[in-house]
C-alpha cells in the first residue's frame, strides 16, 4: 500500500465520520472566518458585544470575534409531544407533529415524550392545579376529541383547586403543562428486575415493585403464597393461592388506599391464618377444598368492597411445608396409597373372578338355552314330519277307500246288469217252454277241471300225477295215484 492510497482512505473515513447536520455538540470561537448553515440546521452566533443572533439555514454567515453554536433539533410525531422548559420558569407542552430547535438562551430543557395511548379498558388519573376563578375543562386527546373522564375538585392549602380527572380509554392523551399523571406504586413480583402484578407461582410480593401510570379496568389475577400458616397442632405450612379480582370504582380506590395489592395480600393472609388456626394439620388437609370458596375469605371481600374492587374467585393451588413434616406426610401418603392400591388390586381380582364365574354361568345358561332351543326345534320338526306323514297316510287311506267304494259300486252295477240279463234270458227260456229247473241243474253241474285223453292200441300201465289248482295246492299236499287202463 502506497502513501497516496493511505491518504485517500483516511480522507474517506473522515468524510464518513462527519455528520450531515450539526447539533449542539458543535461550539467554536472564531476570530475571523465564516460558517455555512445548511438547510435543516440552525446556529446561534454571539458577537463580541455578547448579543445573540439566530441564523437559520440555508445561509452563509461571516464571523469576527464571535462564538458560534449549532442548535439541537427536536422532532415529535403525531403520537408524541414536546416538553419545553423555559429559563424563566415557564413550561409548555406542544403536541406533534412539529420540529423545534433548542435555544440555550431561552430554553432550559427540551424533551420529546410519548403520548399516553389508552386501550378500551385502561384509565389515567390526571391532576391539574388551577386558580379558583378558572373554569374547569375536560382534557382532550391528541385527535381533538373529548375523552371519557370524571372531574374531582380538591382545594389546596393556597386556595387553588387541584382537579383530579380520570381519563378512560380508548384515547390518546397528552397532558397540559399544568397537569401531572398519577404514578402508582404497588406490591408486585420481582422477575428479572421488572415488576409484575400477576407474578409466578411461589414468588414473593415486594412493596413498590410495581410502578405504572395506566390502570387496567378489567378482570385480573395474581399468584400469592401465604407463608408461615400455623395449625392448631403447631404445624407450619404454606398455602398457594391464585385470586381473581376486578377494579370497578377508581374514585373509591384512590380515596381508600395507596396500594390495593398490598391490602389484598394482607387480607388474604389474615383469612388463611384464621383458617389454619381453626384446624389441625389433618383436618386442614381434609378441608382444603373450602379454600377455593369465596365465602372462606370474609376479610378479603370486605376490604375489596371498601377499596373499589370486587373479588371474583379464589383458586387453591396446593400447599407446602417443612421437609421433615413433608417427608412424614409423604411416607404416610405412600403407605395409604400402597394399602389402597393393594385393596384395589384385591378388589379387582375378586371382581375379575366373580366376573369370570358370572360369565361361565351366563355361558352355561346360554348353552342350555341353545340346547333347549335345538331340542325344541328338533321335536317341532319331528312333530311336523309325523303330522305330515299322518296326513299323507290319511289321504292315501281315503283315496284307497274311495277307489274300493268305486270298484264295489262298479261290481254291484255289473252284477245287477248280469242278473238282469239272466232274468231276461230265463224269462225268454220260460216263454219258449224250457224247463228252467232242469236247465239250471244241467248248467249248474260242476265241470271237470281237466280232460285227459289216452289213445293206445294195447293196454298200458300209466302212472299219472294230477295237477291241482293253485288254491288246492296251497291247502292240501299233492296226491299221487296210479291209473290203470
Amino acid at each position: 500500500m502506497n502513501h497516496g492510497q493511505h491518504t485517500t482512505r483516511t480522507t474517506m473515513a473522515r468524510s464518513r465520520a462527519k455528520k450531515t447536520f450539526r447539533g449542539g455538540e458543535y461550539y467554536a470561537h472564531v476570530l475571523l472566518g465564516k460558517r455555512t448553515v445548511k438547510e435543516g440546521e440552525c446556529a446561534a452566533v454571539w458577537s463580541a458585544s455578547g448579543k445573540r443572533n439566530i441564523v437559520p439555514g440555508p445561509q452563509r454567515v461571516r464571523l469576527w470575534y464571535s462564538h458560534v453554536r449549532f442548535l439541537d433539533r427536536h422532532v415529535a410525531d403525531h403520537n408524541q409531544y414536546l416538553k419545553v422548559q423555559y429559563r424563566d420558569g415557564r413550561q409548555e407542552h406542544r403536541r406533534g407533529p412539529l420540529a423545534q430547535f433548542f435555544d440555550p438562551c431561552v430554553h432550559q430543557e427540551m424533551k420529546v415524550l410519548d403520548a399516553f395511548k389508552l386501550g378500551a379498558n385502561e384509565a389515567l388519573v390526571v391532576y391539574r392545579e388551577e386558580h379558583s376563578g378558572d373554569g374547569l375543562e375536560c382534557p382532550t386527546t391528541a385527535a381533538g376529541t373529548t375523552s371519557t373522564s370524571s372531574v374531582k375538585p380538591i382545594v389546596s392549602e393556597k386556595g387553588n383547586q387541584v382537579i383530579r380527572t380520570i381519563v378512560k380509554g380508548p384515547a390518546v392523551y397528552i397532558p397540559e403543562a399544568n397537569e401531572w399523571v398519577h404514578t402508582f406504586s404497588w406490591h408486585g413480583s420481582v422477575t428479572n428486575g421488572k415488576g409484575s402484578q400477576t407474578g409466578r407461582p411461589g414468588d414473593e410480593k415486594q412493596p413498590h415493585a410495581l410502578t405504572f401510570q395506566k390502570l387496567r379496568c378489567m378482570p385480573d389475577q395474581m399468584y400469592f403464597t401465604v407463608r408461615d400458616v400455623r395449625t392448631s397442632d403447631d404445624a407450619q405450612i404454606q398455602i398457594h393461592l391464585m385470586i381473581f379480582f376486578e377494579l370497578i370504582d377508581i374514585e373509591r380506590m384512590l380515596n381508600a388506599t395507596n396500594d390495593p395489592i398490598g391490602d389484598f395480600l394482607n387480607a388474604l393472609s389474615a383469612d388463611v391464618m384464621t383458617f389454619g388456626a381453626a384446624n389441625t394439620y389433618e383436618s386442614m388437609l381434609q378441608r382444603t377444598t373450602t379454600l377455593g370458596d369465596v365465602s372462606t375469605y370474609p376479610t378479603v371481600n370486605d376490604r375489596a368492597r371498601d377499596i373499589g374492587f370486587r373479588l371474583l374467585k379464589v383458586v387453591y393451588r396446593g400447599y407446602s411445608t417443612s421437609q421433615q413434616l413433608q417427608a412424614m406426610h409423604d411416607e404416610a401418603i405412600a403407605k395409604r396409597t400402597r394399602l389402597r392400591l393393594q385393596q384395589d388390586t384385591a378388589m379387582v381380582e375378586q371382581q375379575e373372578r366373580a366376573m369370570s364365574l358370572r360369565c361361565r354361568q351366563e355361558r352355561s345358561h346360554q348353552e342350555q338355552e341353545v340346547a333347549e332351543a335345538e331340542a325344541r326345534h328338533a321335536l317341532t320338526l319331528l312333530s311336523l314330519r309325523e303330522e305330515q306323514m299322518r296326513t299323507a297316510k290319511d289321504a292315501e287311506h281315503a283315496q284307497a277307500l274311495r277307489h274300493t267304494m268305486e270298484a264295489a259300486e262298479t261290481d254291484v252295477k255289473a252284477l245287477a246288469l248280469k242278473h238282469s240279463e239272466e232274468l231276461r234270458k230265463f224269462g225268454s227260456l220260460k216263454e219258449m217252454g224250457v224247463d228252467l229247473t232242469k236247465y239250471l241243474c244241467t248248467v249248474g253241474d260242476r265241470l271237470p277241471d281237466q280232460h285227459i285223453r289216452i289213445d293206445s292200441a294195447t293196454p298200458t300201465a300209466v302212472h299219472m300225477e294230477m295237477a291241482k289248482k293253485p288254491e288246492a295246492a296251497k291247502s292240501a299236499p299233492a296226491k299221487k295215484g296210479i291209473l290203470g287202463i
